[in-house]
C-alpha cells in the first residue's frame, strides 16, 4: 500500500490509503529495442486504472486529517478531463465520501459513463479545458446551497498543483526504493555510488506537472547529502519529461525562460491538457536538485500511438496516448528497419526483433513492429532477408535512427536502468487502438 505518515496532530483520525502498491517488471521486448535495462512501474493497475489515484487519493486524506474538518460531513469537487477525477471519485467513495466532478465539454461520454459508474454524486460538462471546467465548479457549482448542507466542508481538489498531490506521487520513488535490484557487482556499486537510487533516468509524460514534481521530490529525499570520497561527483540521475505536440506547455515554458500558457490544447493526449504547468514544475525544469537533471522533449500524436500499440503487442497492456508517448521516446527509431533521411527528425518506428519479410516485388511494406505480417498479404514473402540490392541502404547506427531518450543521453548502455511510468489512463478501448492501428498503416505521422 501506499505510505501516508499524518503528522502528531492528526494521528487521532486513521483512514486507509486509496492507492495500491504497484508492481516494478523488466521488460525484455522493450529493453532489446532501447538498448538498456527497462522497467516498468505499472501505475495503469491503481484503483482508478492511473497513477492519478495517489495523487488525489493524498490530496483527500490530508483534507480529511484537516481537523477544521474533523467529524464534519465532506463533499469533494474535482474539475478533470477525466482521469483525475475518476481517481478521486474511486478514492474518496472507498473513503465514503461524495465527490462531484465538472469535466470540459471535450471530454469523451466513455469518460463521463466511467465517472457515473465508478459513483460520482454528479458529473457536469462545461468549457473548453479544465481551467474553465474548474472556475465553473468553484464560482457556480459549489456555491449553491441545498437545504442539508450548511454544515458541509466543500472541498475543491486541484488537478495538479498541490503539494499533497506531489507527496502522493513521490511515494512512486518510496517503492522504487524497495523495489529496484540491488547493484550485481563491484562495477555496478560504483556506477550508481551516491546516486538517489541505482537507477539512471525515469521517463514520465508530463500534464499540469504533478507526476514530475512528485518524482523530483522523492528522488531528492534520497539523495546522499554526503560522500564518502568528495573528489568524485556522481553523474544525475535523469528525468525525461515527455509531452505531446499540442499539450507542450512546460517545453515552451522552458523555451520562453518563463511560464507561458498554450493558446489551446490541440493534440488527441487530452490528459496531457495542461495549458500551463505549475510553477514548481517550471522551477524543477529549469533548476532542478543536485542528483537531479530534467530533459524536455516533445513527440507527435503518431508516436505516443505507437508507443501504446507497442504495450498492446509485447506487454498486454491498454494505456492512453498521454501514456504511450514514455514508451515511444525510450524507443523511438532505434528499432525501425529502413533508413530516415540524416537531416530528417527522428519518426518512432516499431520494434521488431525478426528479419523483415520481404517480397520479390517492392510492396511499400513499412514494418512498424507490431508484427512482420501485420500490414501484408503478399503471399511471396520469406522470413528470410535477402542481400542488399542496389539502392538498398542498410540500418545505420547514426543519430538519425537514436530514440528521443538517446538523443537527450547519449551515454546510456545495455546496463544502464531506465523506469518508465505507465501512468494508465481509462480513456481508451480495443477499438481506439485498432484505429490508431489503421491510421498508422495510412501513413500518419
Amino acid at each position: 500500500m501506499g505510505s501516508y505518515e499524518p503528522t502528531v496532530c492528526e494521528q487521532k483520525q486513521t483512514f486507509k490509503t486509496p492507492w495500491i502498491e504497484t508492481p516494478l517488471v523488466e521488460s525484455a521486448c522493450l529493453s532489446r529495442a532501447a538498448g538498456c535495462r527497462v522497467f516498468l512501474k505499472l501505475e495503469n493497475v491503481q484503483p482508478s486504472g492511473s497513477f492519478k489515484s495517489r495523487a488525489m487519493g493524498n490530496q483527500i486524506l490530508s483534507h480529511l486529517h484537516n481537523p477544521e474538518n474533523a467529524g464534519r460531513p465532506v463533499h469533494f469537487y474535482a474539475s478533470s478531463g477525466g482521469n483525475a477525477g475518476l481517481a478521486a471519485v474511486c478514492a474518496a467513495r472507498s473513503l465514503g465520501y461524495p465527490c462531484t466532478v465538472v469535466v470540459p465539454l471535450s471530454t469523451k461520454p466513455l469518460m463521463v459513463d466511467k465517472l457515473i459508474a465508478a459513483g460520482a454524486a454528479d458529473v457536469i460538462r462545461h468549457g473548453e479545458n479544465f481551467f474553465e471546467a474548474g472556475s465553473y465548479m468553484k464560482e457556480v457549482i459549489m456555491k449553491k446551497s441545498s437545504g442539508n448542507d450548511e454544515n458541509v466542508a466543500k472541498i475543491a481538489l486541484h488537478p495538479f498543483d498541490n503539494e499533497p498531490i506531489w507527496q502522493g506521487n513521490s511515494t512512486i520513488i518510496d517503492e522504487l526504493e524497495k523495489q529496484l535490484p540491488p547493484a550485481a557487482n563491484a562495477e555496478e556499486e560504483e556506477v550508481y555510488r551516491g546516486r538517489a537510487l541505482p537507477l539512471d533516468a525515469v521517463l514520465c509524460s508530463v500534464g499540469g506537472g504533478g507526476l514530475l514534481n512528485g518524482l523530483v521530490m522523492g528522488l531528492e529525499k534520497r539523495r546522499p547529502k554526503k560522500l564518502q570520497n568528495a573528489s568524485s561527483t556522481p553523474k544525475p540521475i535523469n528525468i525525461l519529461a515527455i509531452e505531446t505536440a499540442g499539450t507542450d506547455s512546460l517545453a515552451a515554458a522552458i523555451a520562453h525562460n518563463s511560464l507561458v500558457s498554450l493558446p489551446k490544447i490541440t493534440s488527441q493526449a487530452t490528459s496531457l491538457g495542461a495549458i500551463r504547468v505549475s510553477e514548481t514544475t517550471f522551477q524543477y525544469a529549469v533548476a532542478p536538485p543536485p542528483g537531479i537533471k530534467v530533459l524536455s522533449t516533445v513527440l507527435t500524436d503518431a508516436e505516443a500511438a505507437r508507443g501504446c500499440l507497442r504495450l498492446v503487442d509485447d506487454e498486454r497492456y491498454l494505456v492512453e496516448l498521454a501514456c504511450g508517448v514514455c514508451i515511444e521516446a525510450a524507443i523511438g527509431d532505434a528499432a525501425t528497419t529502413t533508413p530516415t533521411p540524416a537531416s530528417a527528425n527522428p519518426v518512432a518506428g516499431g520494434q521488431s526483433t525478426h528479419k523483415r519479410k520481404r517480397g520479390s516485388k517492392d510492396t511499400g511494406y513499412r514494418d512498424e513492429g507490431y508484427g512482420d505480417d501485420r500490414l501484408s498479404s503478399n503471399e511471396n514473402e520469406t522470413d528470410v532477408e535477402p542481400e542488399p540490392e542496389v539502392g538498398d541502404v542498410a540500418m545505420p547506427k547514426s543519430p538519425a535512427f537514436k530514440s528521443k531518450m538517446k538523443q537527450l543521453i547519449p551515454d546510456l548502455n545495455e546496463n544502464s536502468r531506465i523506469v518508465i511510468v505507465v501512468c494508465g489512463g481509462s480513456n481508451v478501448t480495443i477499438e481506439t487502438a485498432g484505429e490508431w492501428r489503421k491510421l498508422l498503416a495510412e501513413g500518419w505521422v
